[in-house]
């Protein structure tokens, strides 16, 4: 690596740095996370081998923090130059759900949220800052009414992506076994011998899954189910139409052509 090389990265890192720093005084206590894509391509610069890409991917979508430790030890017998590469270069909290806080019902992997905008004000960005903002703002503005105008005529109460990943989840209650404690506890036996234990009232599995994304996941669908009540209740408000509606309530208002 010659000097300027050298020079351009330093310079690099320096800017990331100052704007995770500023991301932290715009929006204090926000959870800074890795697109696991992107940090896994630099891994593989240094280890290649496709077996270390699956282990890398088990290890990011795990849930809970015992699982996780059991698979960096594992990693670490089979290859300790991964593994010290990953406790060098990265923080679990940043790209494992088992690190992940629960209070931001998020447990997203990829940025592909900002890829999908990205890609959409492709022609936007190569014009002036003036112009560019003025294109995307157009665009927002037109966006968010078709977005208003859809979830006045949807009919359902939760949005339906989310809908179809609650249906995903009772695929697999077949498997699992509720036991009732008391006060809506529960201890959930599943056929594959793990326990898991559920609590309705605050709406928390020991998987983490459910406290990660907001959604019953298969162990709190068969406590639920074994109550009498209906799995859709339990999922968080953050994915109901009234939440979809004030989403995308505030409006962009249009602009007039510049006056010469």
């Amino acid at each position: 690596m010659d000097v300027t090389q050298e020079a351009v990265i330093r310079e690099f890192f320096s800017q990331l740095l100052g704007l995770i720093q500023t991301i932290q005084e715009v929006l204090p206590g926000v959870e800074h996370r890795m697109c696991v894509w992107h940090m896994y391509n630099n891994f593989k610069k240094k280890h290649p081998d496709r077996v270390l890409k699956e282990r890398i991917w088990v290890a990011a979508r795990v849930s809970y923090r015992d699982r996780f430790a059991g698979l960096m030890e594992s990693l670490k017998e089979f290859d300790e130059g991964a593994y010290n590469w990953l406790v060098n270069h990265t923080y679990p909290k940043e790209w494992t759900r088992s690190h992940f806080r629960t209070s931001v019902k998020c447990d997203i992997l990829l940025n592909n949220l900002c890829e999908s905008f990205n890609s959409t004000i492709l022609d936007a960005r190569q014009k002036p800052i003036l112009d560019m903002l003025e294109t995307v703002g157009f665009y927002l503005m037109v966006r968010m009414e078709k977005k208003r105008e859809w979830i006045k005529k949807y009919i359902g109460e939760i949005c339906p992506k989310i809908l179809k990943k609650l249906e995903k989840n009772k695929l697999a209650v077949n498997d699992c076994i509720p036991s009732h404690s008391k006060n809506w506890k529960f201890e959930i036996r599943c056929m594959y011998g793990d326990r898991y234990t559920v609590n309705l009232i605050s709406r928390c599995c020991s998987c983490r899954k459910w406290d990660l994304n907001g959604i019953p996941c298969a162990h709190a669908i068969a406590a639920i189910c074994d109550t009498g009540k209906e799995p859709e209740k339990f999922v968080y408000d953050c994915y109901s139409k009234e939440a979809y509606m004030r989403a995308y309530e505030p409006m962009i208002s249009p602009m007039n052509a510049e006056q010469i």
